[in-house]
């Protein structure tokens, strides 16, 4: 097993990123697998060093441990920022562009939600076939109405039609910067990864990075195991964000909370039932691909 903690440095960490940390700590360790740390920084215009500092505060606090990647914030930045690969995101933006599977478009947000409240985009520009150095425009690719089939060790298997959750979704956003959905599918490839835990937020990704894999023919994405976990939500139901508010991993540090306290309180979520847990030796012990019966929902 070869898989990866790919926190984003936009915000501090939360309980939430803590919980998906220790579950794909957990089971690679139990498959005596590796683990890469991949700070995914593609929007730059979102990063801060201080974010990215709080995720090796925070996985060093949470008795975490990896096998590859960056060790400081000044390491991260000469050996592992997602600018050095961008030559490797351009090499597959060019081969989807050469086979005709993008377009340019200027709609803005606001103009897609004029003439869709979901904000699922219409197809406006998909042929007006507009020049790709347009200004203020930008590339998405085009989707198709073909299901697409995802295996998930939780949530079993589904078929999705992307046209119908993110068609012709960004490749390029109008700011020149790559979206995530190219660049987190391109580490994945180059870094061997077989394994990914991710929100069950993320399925939508998942089947836009399987689709852009098939476009570009690189089968090995297809022989990935995933596992989309349940999440962590407010006292509103809304799903965690990162903040600097009381669920952020380094707020809850500062006011006392242990290392220990998060371990009991994550088996307490996916097993159901209250569990003191002292140590990440004793989370080791615990079988976590229970079924989806198994978890507790919140």
């Amino acid at each position: 097993m070869r898989t990866r903690f790919a926190p984003t440095p936009s915000g501090f960490l939360h309980i939430g990123n803590a919980f998906s940390f220790i579950l794909t700590w957990i089971l690679a360790r139990q498959e005596d697998g590796e683990i890469l740390l991949r700070i995914d920084d593609i929007d730059s215009t979102r990063t801060r060093d201080e974010y990215i500092e709080d995720i090796f505060r925070s996985i060093e606090w949470l008795g975490l441990d990896y096998d590859n990647g960056p060790f400081s914030v000044e390491d991260f930045h000469k050996n592992w920022s997602q600018k050095i690969r961008n030559h490797r995101y351009t090499s597959a933006f060019e081969k989807l562009k050469e086979n005709g599977d993008l377009f340019a478009c200027q709609c803005s947000r606001k103009q897609i939600l004029e003439t869709s409240p979901s904000g699922i985009y219409t197809g406006t520009c998909r042929d007006l076939n507009l020049p790709f150095d347009t200004p203020e425009t930008a590339i998405r690719v085009k989707t198709s109405d073909v299901p697409i089939l995802l295996e998930d060790l939780f949530i079993g298997d589904i078929a999705v039609n992307l046209n119908e959750v993110m068609k012709d979704f960004v490749l390029r956003r109008k700011d020149g910067i790559y979206a995530y959905q190219l660049a987190s599918l391109i580490d994945d490839i180059d870094d061997n990864i077989d394994f990914i835990v991710r929100g069950e937020d993320l399925v939508e990704s998942t089947i836009a990075q399987t689709f852009l894999a098939n476009k570009l023919e690189v089968d090995s994405f297809e022989e990935i195991e995933f596992l989309h976990h349940p999440l962590l939500v407010d006292e509103n139901g809304n799903k965690l964000s990162k903040s600097q508010g009381a669920d952020s991993i380094k707020n809850l540090r500062e006011e006392g909370m242990t290392p220990q306290e998060i371990y009991s309180q994550f088996a307490e979520f996916y097993l159901g039932e209250e569990t003191h847990i002292e140590s990440l030796d004793q989370l080791l012990e615990i079988n976590f691909l229970g079924s989806e019966e198994d978890f507790e929902e919140e």
